[in-house]
């Protein structure tokens, strides 16, 4: 952006592999037409939000060696596994059934 606001016009995000194998996956199944994994439209405020998605996917394809491997599938298990304990709600969402926010 440089429209002379304070927002940089990159921002660089650092994940590690496993966080970044975990999240190709995940972007990989919303944008495949082929699956019925993708959130509904209700999920998104705009088709920007659609578009910075795919970005992000397109920018771990040019960066990560992993997708490529014969043993792919045990790679995103085994950084699903790690990741797992970061993450103790009872929900996706993170929140606990019947607690209030």
């Amino acid at each position: 952006m440089t429209d002379g606001s304070q927002m940089p016009d990159i921002v660089e995000i650092g994940l590690d592999a496993s966080e970044a194998v975990v999240l190709f996956e995940l972007l990989s199944r919303w944008c495949d037409p082929k699956t019925q994994a993708t959130p509904s439209s209700a999920c998104f405020q705009s088709t920007a939000e659609c578009a910075v998605l795919l970005g992000l996917l397109g920018s771990l394809e040019k960066q990560l060696a992993a997708p490529f491997k014969p043993d792919y599938g045990e790679i995103v298990a085994q950084a699903r596994r790690d990741l797992e304990p970061l993450w103790d709600h009872a929900t996706l969402n993170g929140r606990t059934p019947g607690y209030p926010i």
